[in-house]
């Protein structure tokens, strides 16, 4: 996560799938007494994401709330995506061997999980 959002997004994001829709300043509120960040701040970064996607904005008054445009799950499923298609426009071959690289060191049995994935794609375009 850190990879993909600024520290401040980040945990803007925690707090909003912890607590749901939240003002800027339950935003603010939740966020540990030790950080100094500004009210103004806070409403420039939520109005950012908003901005990519990231969060829905409504207003209730003369206040805004905010709330998470994706639960835990779909974001990184929507990060990955995105990171993918990233890559993919530099070199999709060395993003793969780095990434078969790093998971033969972090979870070898997760090779023959995407082998058997592949090969499943395979079979099922060839089907077609």
């Amino acid at each position: 996560l850190n990879q993909v959002l600024g520290a401040l997004e980040k945990d803007i994001m925690e707090v909003l799938w912890n607590r749901g829709e939240s003002s800027v300043k339950e935003i603010l509120d939740a966020f540990s007494s030790g950080r100094d960040i500004s009210y103004s701040t806070v409403i420039t970064v939520t109005n950012r994401m908003a901005k990519k996607g990231l969060l829905k904005k409504r207003k209730v008054g003369k206040a805004f709330f905010y709330r998470p445009a994706y639960n835990r799950e779909q974001f990184y499923e929507f990060i990955s995506k995105k990171v993918v298609e990233g890559v993919s426009e530099f070199s999709f071959q060395s993003a793969i061997v780095h990434f078969v690289d790093y998971m033969a060191q972090v979870d070898p049995d997760k090779i023959e999980y995407f082998s058997k994935l592949i090969e499943s794609k395979r079979k099922s375009k060839f089907r077609s």
